[in-house]
């Protein structure tokens, strides 16, 4: 699950930085793992996934910036 979630925000365009918090050793080599699962991130699984959790962020509001 964890992978999964980190995969998700490496993903979102509305994410500028992952920051990957760990207390051992194993929870950094786990964390990192999440590389391996961005792959299978295709945008119909993404969707599937937001589907099933909902609770999609909405968009952020620019104020008339790009």
């Amino acid at each position: 699950m964890a992978q999964l979630s980190i995969a998700w925000c490496l993903l979102n365009p509305n994410v500028s930085t992952v920051i990957l918090g760990a207390s051992r050793a194993s929870q950094v080599i786990e964390n990192v793992a999440a590389l391996k699962v961005v792959p299978k991130l295709t945008p119909g699984v993404i969707e599937r996934l937001e589907s099933i959790v909902a609770n999609k962020p909405k968009a952020p509001f620019h104020w008339g910036r790009v």
